[in-house]
C-alpha cells in the first residue's frame, strides 16, 4: 500500500477550485457586478458564505451536507439573485474612478489619460489583463512546484497539535455529511469556522478513494495558490488602480513575502486561520473603495457597497472570526480617516447635527469602554477566575525576543519557523518595504499616511506578542492568543500594499514631470514594467527566505523515523492507521494513546478514536481508562468502563511525540498487556490488537 501521488490529487484541486469559483462567479455576475477583477475575487468569498449557512442550516434538519446540499443552497441564492434583477440598478457597481482625491488629480494630467497612440506597439498590452495573469500565474506556479518539492505526497499530514483537530474535521464531513460551524467537531469543540474544512470535504466526497488528509491538501492549494495571490491583486487595484507593474507585482510577491502562505502551514497547523487571511484583502479593498468614494455615492449606491461588504466580512468570519481582529485593526486608520472626513462634511451641513452626533458618538464610546472595563475588572480582578497573569502562558503566546528586536524584525519581514529560528532576512522586498514608507512619508497624501499608519499600528501589535509576557501585551494581543504569527500572517497584506502604491505614485509623478514627452513617458513606463517583472521573478525563484521556508514545511510535513515517537507519526505507523477499515467496524472505537499519532486515525482511517482528540474535558470513564488500562488483569472498573462503551481495539504506536508534556500525563496507563490482548495487524512496531481480557475472547 503506498501513499497517493501528486497527479492523483489534482482531480481533488480541480473540484475544490470549481466549487469555489463556479456558483460564486455566477452569483456575483447576476448581482450586477460586470469587472472580471471583481467577479473573480469576490466569487470566492460569495461560495463560502453560501457553504457556511447551508452547513449550519443542514444540521438542525437531519440533511447530509455534501455536493447536493451545497448546489441546492448555490441554486437558492441564484434564484433569489435572478428575482431581483429589477433592483440591479442599485447593487451594480458603478464606472471605476480613481480610489482618491491625489490619484484624481495625477490621473487627469497625466498622458496616458489624454494620449492614446493607436500605433503604439505595447499599448493593448498596457491596458490588457496580460500583467495582472502573469502574476497570478506565476505565484501560483511557485506555491505549487515548492510545496511539491518539500512534501513527497498530498496525503501526508502536517505533523502537528492543530492538525489532528483540523484534518478529522474534513473526515467527519465527508463520513457524515455534519458541516455545521456550531457542531464542528464534537465533543472536542462545538462552535468553530469550518468553511474551509467543508471546501476541502467536497473534494473527499467526490473521490471516493481519496483521504482526508489529500483533500485538505488540494483545498490548501486552490486557497494558496489562486484566491491568495488574486485578493491581493484586487486590494491592489482598489487603492492605486491600473498599472501594468503593480498588476504585476502584488500577485508575485505574494507568493514570496514573509513566509506567507506557508508560513501557517508550518506552524499550527492553522487552516482555518489562513484561509481568512487569504480573503482579507477583498474585505479591506471594499472597505478602501467605500471609505474613498462609495459612502459619498448616494443612497443605493452606497448601501450596495455595504452589503458587499457584510457578505464579506461574513465569508471571512466563516474561515475563521478571529481575522476579522486583523481586518479592523489594519483598517483603523482609514475608519478613523473616513470618519473625521464625514464629521468634516456633517459640520459644514448643519453644525446643530453635527453636535449631536457628536454627543452620541462620545456617549456610545464611553458606555462601550465602561462595559469593557467592567468585564476585565470582573474577570481579572476581582472574580475567581485565574489573573491575567497566569493567562496566555502556552508556547505560542511566548516571547521570543525583546521588543526592540521584534519591531526590527518586523521592519524587515523576517519570520521564524515553528522551531522559532529565524528565517534569512530577503533583502530586495525589505529594502522596497522601508523606500515605500520613506515614498510615503514625502508624498504626505491622506492614502499614504494611512497605509504607513496601518503598517506601523500592525508592527506595535505584533512586537507586544513577540517582545514581551508582560500583562499589558496580553490584554493587547489577547485577541490573537498572543501568538505572533497570526499577527506576522497579515505582513504581507500591509507590505504589498506599500509596495505598490509607493511605485503608482512613483509612475504617476513621473508621467507629470515628463508630460508633453510621450514616447520618454512610454519608455519610462515599460522600463518600470520591465523592473517590477523581473524584481517579481526574482524574488519567487532567487529567495532564500522562501527556500528557508520551504525546508521548515517539508520538516513540519515529515514522517518519522520508524521506530521513533517524534513527530507524530512514521510512515508504518501511517500506514497501519489506512489499513484500520479492513478490521475495525464503522460503528466501533478504538483505544488509544492520542499523543502518538493515533489522533489522526479518523482522518487516515476513517474510523473513530475513544480518545478524540489529545487534549479536552476528560469525564470518568475516559480519564480512569486512560490511567489504568494497564491494570485491565486485575481492575474491575477497566472492564466495566470497556464493556460500557462496547470497547474491543486496542492501537500500539509507541509514545507521545512530546515527551514529558502535563497534558499527556493521564495517558501513561496506555500500554499493551501481554496475555490481555491478540495481535491482529502489525506494520513495523505498530500493533492493532482485539482485547481478550474482561471475558471478550477471541475476536470473532
Amino acid at each position: 500500500m503506498q501513499l497517493s501521488t501528486w497527479p492523483q490529487a489534482m482531480p481533488l484541486i480541480a473540484l475544490v477550485a470549481s466549487a469555489v469559483y463556479l456558483p460564486g462567479m455566477l452569483i456575483v455576475a447576476i448581482f450586477g457586478r460586470r469587472k472580471a477583477m471583481d467577479i473573480v475575487a469576490l466569487a470566492p468569498l460569495v461560495s463560502i458564505v453560501i457553504a457556511g449557512l447551508s452547513g449550519v442550516a443542514a444540521y438542525p434538519l437531519g440533511l447530509r451536507w455534501n455536493w447536493w446540499s451545497y448546489l441546492a443552497a448555490c441554486l437558492i441564492v441564484l434564484v433569489v439573485a435572478l428575482s431581483s434583477a429589477g433592483r440591479r440598478r442599485l447593487l451594480t457597481q458603478p464606472e471605476r474612478f480613481a480610489p482618491s482625491e491625489d490619484r484624481d488629480t495625477l490621473a487627469a494630467q497625466s498622458p496616458e489619460s489624454t494620449v492614446r497612440p493607436s500605433n503604439f506597439w505595447g499599448y493593448a498590452l498596457w491596458r490588457s489583463s496580460l500583467p495582472a495573469l502573469s502574476g497570478v500565474a506565476l505565484a501560483a506556479s511557485i506555491i505549487v512546484i515548492r510545496l511539491m518539492r518539500a512534501v513527497p505526497s498530498p496525503e501526508q499530514v502536517t505533523q502537528n497539535y492543530d492538525s489532528v483537530f483540523h484534518d478529522n474535521i474534513v473526515a467527519r464531513i465527508m463520513l457524515t455529511g455534519q458541516a455545521s460551524s456550531l457542531h464542528a467537531l464534537p465533543p472536542i469543540r462545538n462552535v468553530y469556522p469550518i468553511a474551509f474544512q467543508q471546501f476541502a470535504a467536497l473534494s473527499g466526497i467526490a473521490v471516493h478513494a481519496a483521504s482526508a488528509t489529500t483533500a485538505i491538501t488540494a483545498a490548501w492549494l486552490v486557497f494558496a495558490g489562486l484566491i491568495w495571490p488574486i485578493s491581493m491583486l484586487y486590494l491592489v487595484r482598489a487603492m492605486c488602480g491600473r498599472h501594468v507593474a503593480t498588476d504585476f507585482l502584488a500577485p508575485s510577491l505574494s507568493a514570496a513575502c514573509a513566509g506567507f502562505p506557508f508560513l501557517l502551514l508550518d506552524w499550527g497547523t492553522l487552516y482555518s486561520m489562513f484561509a481568512a487571511q487569504t480573503i482579507l484583502p477583498v474585505l479591506l479593498a471594499l472597505l478602501w473603495q467605500w471609505c474613498r468614494r462609495d459612502w459619498l455615492a448616494g443612497g443605493g449606491r452606497s448601501a450596495a457597497a455595504l452589503a458587499w461588504i457584510a457578505m464579506t466580512a461574513l465569508a471571512v468570519t466563516f474561515c475563521h472570526f478571529r481575522v476579522m481582529m486583523t481586518a479592523l485593526l489594519l483598517a483603523a486608520p482609514l475608519l478613523l480617516g473616513w470618519l473625521s472626513q464625514a464629521c468634516a462634511l456633517l459640520k459644514r451641513r448643519s453644525d446643530k447635527a453635527f453636535h449631536i452626533a457628536l454627543s452620541v458618538g462620545i456617549a456610545a464610546l464611553c458606555a462601550l469602554l465602561a462595559l469593557g472595563a467592567r468585564v476585565f475588572i470582573g474577570m481579572y480582578l476581582q472574580g475567581r477566575s485565574r489573573p491575567i497573569a497566569d493567562r496566555l502562558n502556552g508556547g505560542p503566546a511566548q516571547p521570543t525576543e525583546n521588543i526592540s528586536s521584534a519591531l526590527g524584525r518586523f521592519a524587515l519581514g523576517q519570520p521564524i519557523d515553528s522551531a522559532n529560528q529565524r528565517m534569512p532576512v530577503f533583502w530586495p522586498i525589505a529594502v522596497l518595504v522601508l523606500a515605500a514608507i520613506l515614498i510615503a512619508l514625502i508624498a504626505h497624501t491622506r492614502e499614504s499616511l494611512v497605509l504607513v499608519a496601518s503598517f506601523a499600528l500592525l508592527g506595535l501589535v505584533f512586537a507586544s506578542s513577540a517582545g514581551t509576557q508582560a500583562d499589558w501585551a496580553k490584554i493587547v494581543t489577547a485577541l490573537w492568543y498572543k501568538d505572533q504569527r497570526r499577527l506576522f500572517a497579515a505582513w504581507p497584506v500591509a507590505a504589498i500594499a506599500l509596495i505598490c502604491w509607493a511605485v503608482a505614485y512613483v509612475l504617476d509623478r513621473a508621467s507629470l514631470l515628463l508630460a508633453g514627452h510621450m514616447h520618454t513617458v512610454w519608455a519610462f513606463r515599460l522600463s518600470v514594467a520591465a523592473l517590477a517583472a523581473a524584481f517579481g521573478l526574482l524574488s519567487c525563484t532567487l529567495n532564500p527566505q522562501l527556500d528557508s521556508m520551504q525546508r521548515a514545511v517539508g520538516a513540519t510535513y515529515a514522517f518519522a523515523a520508524n521506530g521513533s515517537d517524534d513527530p507524530m507519526l512514521s510512515s508504518d505507523e501511517y500506514l497501519l492507521l489506512r489499513r484500520l477499515g479492513t478490521y475495525v467496524g464503522q460503528d466501533e472505537q478504538v483505544v488509544a494513546d492520542p499523543w502518538n499519532g493515533s489522533g489522526f486515525m479518523l482522518a487516515i482511517g476513517r474510523r473513530t478514536p475513544f480518545y478524540a482528540h489529545l487534549s479536552m474535558q476528560w469525564d470518568h470513564d475516559h480519564y480512569y481508562l486512560a490511567r489504568h488500562f494497564a491494570d485491565i488483569g486485575t481492575d474491575r472498573e477497566v472492564c466495566a468502563i470497556l464493556q460500557r462503551h462496547d470497547l474491543h481495539w486496542y492501537l500500539d504506536m509507541g509514545g507521545s511525540y512530546v515527551p514529558g508534556d502535563p497534558q499527556h500525563a493521564m495517558f501513561t496507563g496506555l500500554k499493551p498487556v501481554h496475555g490481555a490482548m491478540q495481535a491482529i495487524d502489525r506494520q513495523g512496531r505498530a500493533t492493532l490488537y482485539w482485547i481478550t481480557a474482561c471475558g471478550m475472547g477471541s475476536r470473532p
